[in-house]
């Protein structure tokens, strides 16, 4: 499409500060690169972590509410690229679904925390049996019988008992443990944990399941 952005350009840097032009110049050699290479990615999430990466504004700075030249320059190249700001959806590959938990499982090393995790996810899989078998037979009863009063000795439980993980886990892989994690860690890398315990890259796409961080914490709370 034809845009003419020196037009665009020399708009947006009407009366914006010296630093502003500067900012919207080395924007635009950005954006131009990426033209240039075909590229049509134009999300503010991948412009914004190209850009501040080449020493130029960030995601935040682009999002905020005084970046709205930038984003109009953003949206001035996509427009000449022929696409739009929005992420172009991801080419179906087995490379980018999402792990499964076996997957997940070979890629530890260590022993003990093969052990340990295969013991959660042994643990998840029967929950998820047992509340699929509850749903399908799930079933309102009214009793209109007078209530009848059951002693406790009649009450038969079945208590099930399960190992200790004390001894199984060294100090060195409960520090792993710990350390896959660690919050600090997880954000120099640019990951995300959601309410359900799902990590996730910096673009959103998830690591590991939901779950994941939940049963970490909860086998650090029993060592």
């Amino acid at each position: 499409m034809q845009v003419d952005i020196n037009v665009i350009l020399n708009d947006l840097k009407t009366g914006k500060t010296s630093r502003t032009q500067e900012s919207l110049d080395k924007l635009n050699a950005i954006l131009e690169t990426r033209f240039n290479a075909g590229e049509k990615d134009y999300s503010i999430a991948t412009i914004g972590r190209v850009s501040k990466a080449q020493g130029g504004v960030g995601t935040v700075s682009i999002r905020n509410k005084t970046g709205e030249h930038f984003r109009l320059l953003i949206d001035a190249w996509a427009t000449k690229a022929n696409t739009t700001m929005k992420k172009p959806p991801l080419p179906q590959s087995r490379k980018l679904d999402t792990p499964s938990d076996m997957d997940l499982l070979k890629r530890l090393d260590d022993p003990a925390m093969r052990a340990v995790f295969g013991q959660i996810i042994a643990e998840k899989n029967k929950l998820k049996a047992e509340n699929r078998i509850l749903k399908q037979n799930a079933e309102v009863v009214v009793d209109m019988r007078p209530n009848k009063v059951i002693h406790a000795e009649q009450v038969h439980q079945d208590v099930e008992v399960l190992p200790s993980l004390d001894g199984v886990l060294l100090q060195g892989d409960i520090e792993a443990l710990e350390d896959a994690i660690d919050e600090d860690k997880m954000a120099q890398r640019g990951w995300t944990v959601s309410k359900y315990g799902a990590v996730k890259d910096e673009d959103g796409r998830p690591l590991f399941k939901n779950g994941f961080v939940l049963a970490i914490q909860k086998v650090l709370a029993q060592v």
